[in-house]
């Protein structure tokens, strides 16, 4: 069975509470835990997820819930993409770096790209075979996917065309304003289509304090190698750093990016007396306290801006390269109020 993060209700919650129903009560008719919310890593079987969301449409009969619950995931995820952006120069090269939408969701759902002469897609494939309360989830993650397309160009980004596996509903105003793309209902698959050429458009850099301090990063990091900021490094580190939120950085993969050979990346690195691994958990570490040092990223943001695939594989190696946990870090290194 597939889990969800219970930090993925909280967003749920945002709504709940804007709409006067109690998110306390539909975690009690879910037998979902209040307490587990104590804790950023912990997670809750689907099934009691979807009866969470079948409960919010009873009480609420809103049939549009997963769009309200999309857009509240787009303002709150917006400052992690932006983030990302302020390291990519193309739509594509964002899209290679960015984590997939669904891994806030834990393991209910993958999203798969697909190219095809004329088009970017972008599917939605459950894990399930259970289609309970499925358009509020379908809506809540294409809603806020097909949002952040939009906010990261310089260009608006439209879809071409939306495809949804759900019969047509009554009402179709609320769809209709969020994705003002051609909706096509009753298909074997959900999915965005994008123009093709939408890879090539550039990106908006956003430059304030959280998005910037990449150089100064950079600088902080090198100012500790017993070499200095040559040439290589700097590559190096950037090759890493942007290939990290993927999950699939990888001496191969680094290599090909800085366009030399596997084997030539690790004889510069034995000629400054280190290994790719070192290099690479170095660069994850730092990054780990510079990011747990911005209040506007969680532990579950942080785990999949460093390639993890959520908050439990992140607070064991955060435990094992300082010994404590990323939340106890971050707890005894606030500043007083």
């Amino acid at each position: 069975m597939s889990h969800v993060y219970t930090h993925s209700l909280t967003l749920v919650r945002k709504v709940t509470d804007t709409l006067g129903v109690s998110f306390e009560d539909l975690l009690a008719r879910a037998d979902i835990d209040l307490g587990l919310f104590n804790a950023e890593d912990t997670t809750i079987p689907s099934d009691r997820y979807y009866r969470f969301l079948d409960e919010i449409v009873r009480q609420t009969g809103n049939q549009d819930f997963g769009l309200l619950s999309g857009r509240v995931a787009y303002i709150e995820g917006f400052h992690l993409y932006m983030y990302l952006a302020s390291i990519c120069n193309t739509v594509k090269e964002w899209i290679n770096t960015v984590p997939s939408a669904s891994n806030f969701l834990g393991d209910l759902l993958l999203t798969q790209v697909r190219l095809t002469a004329d088009h970017f897609i972008l599917e939605v494939h459950f894990n399930e075979n259970s289609r309970s309360a499925r358009r509020l989830v379908t809506d809540h993650v294409l809603s806020s996917t097909a949002a952040l397309m939009d906010g990261c160009s310089v260009l608006p980004i439209r879809p071409a065309r939306v495809d949804l596996t759900y019969p047509q509903p009554d009402h179709t105003r609320a769809l209709n304003d969020v994705f003002r793309a051609p909706l096509h209902f009753n298909q074997p698959v959900s999915a965005l289509f994008y123009d093709r050429g939408i890879l090539d458009q550039t990106l908006l850099h956003v430059s304030t304090n959280v998005y910037g301090g990449v150089k100064e990063e950079l600088d902080v990091f090198l100012s500790d190698s017993s070499w200095g900021a040559d040439a290589f490094s700097v590559n190096l580190y950037t090759a890493i750093r942007r290939q990290l939120p993927s999950g699939n950085c990888s001496v191969n993969s680094v290599a090909k990016q800085l366009n030399i050979s596997s084997r030539t990346l690790q004889r510069r690195l034995k000629e400054r007396d280190t290994s790719f691994q070192h290099f690479f958990q170095e660069v994850k570490s730092k990054l780990a306290i510079r990011y747990l040092e911005n209040e506007n990223l969680n532990v579950l943001d942080i785990s999949l801006l460093l390639g993890y695939g959520g908050p439990t594989a992140f607070t064991a190696a955060f435990k094992s390269w300082f010994g404590t946990t990323p939340s106890d870090y971050r707890r005894r290194t606030e500043l007083p109020r």
